[in-house]
């Protein structure tokens, strides 16, 4: 279930990732920051579809804070689809006009995508450029009361619940990278949203549209592309309930 302990642990990784930062000439102390760069590289994401820079360095003060209600916002939902469409819905913009629900084109990170990470064991050290798809479906599993996989690699969900072969609205839907890549566990993950001439409509993290960065929004995949290749689609009937 959601609740404020949820929050604060999303909260402490916006602490500890953003705003724990070292003073000039001194040495961060904690998990290596080469560990969190090799955390950081556990998805894919297809540079084409971010075709502009977003942030890796330190919120606003005002930004964390509204960040931490906005994540609050999203309440219990019954279906963790639920608190997708949620996210993609949030008309919240900082002073520079850009929505909370995407990445940022300043140099800041978003404070609302770094808190998706709370509910996995990933520390985003590159603020919003962390992949973070898998991020965002384990938030919304854990806002709508269900276990999720606890981990930013995508992968993790190819075995998460169980596999349909009918898919419907607010299932997962799985993708791998082809190749090696994709026997590591790299890949993308979402929720099923739909089919539009042939083409599987997924909501989800970490996508992106031509003229924005990355956020939450629907977004169209072909089943195989030469960078990404569907996996699975797992039944949101066998979604795991929080005891």
């Amino acid at each position: 279930m959601f609740n404020r302990r949820n929050v604060l642990l999303a909260g402490s990784v916006l602490s500890t990732s953003m705003l724990t930062e070292p003073a000039l000439g001194q040495t961060k102390k904690g998990p290596s920051r080469e560990v969190c760069k090799q955390a950081a590289k556990l998805e894919f994401r297809e540079a084409k579809l971010v075709p502009m820079a977003a942030g890796t360095a330190n919120p606003r003060n005002e930004e964390v804070a509204r960040a931490f209600r906005l994540l609050f916002g999203v309440g219990n939902p019954s279906a963790a689809i639920d608190a997708a469409e949620y996210f993609s819905k949030l008309p919240d913009k900082n002073k520079d006009q850009e929505f909370y629900r995407e990445e940022w084109k300043t140099a800041r990170a978003n404070p609302l995508i770094v808190g998706f990470f709370g509910m996995t064991q990933t520390l985003p050290s590159d603020g919003d450029q962390t992949a973070w798809c898998a991020a965002f479906v384990n938030f919304c599993l854990f806002s709508s009361g269900f276990l999720g996989t606890e981990s930013a690699l995508s992968g993790s969900f190819r075995t998460y619940g169980t596999a349909t072969t009918a898919p419907t609205k607010g299932d997962i839907v799985v993708f791998r990278k082809p190749g090696a890549g994709g026997d590591e566990g790299h890949g993308h993950v979402g929720f099923y949203f739909g089919e539009e001439q042939g083409r599987l409509l997924v909501l989800g993290g970490n996508q992106a549209s031509p003229g924005s960065t990355g956020g939450v929004k629907v977004a169209s995949f072909a089943r195989s592309s030469g960078s990404l290749e569907l996996h699975s689609f797992r039944s949101a009937q066998s979604f795991r309930k929080i005891a």
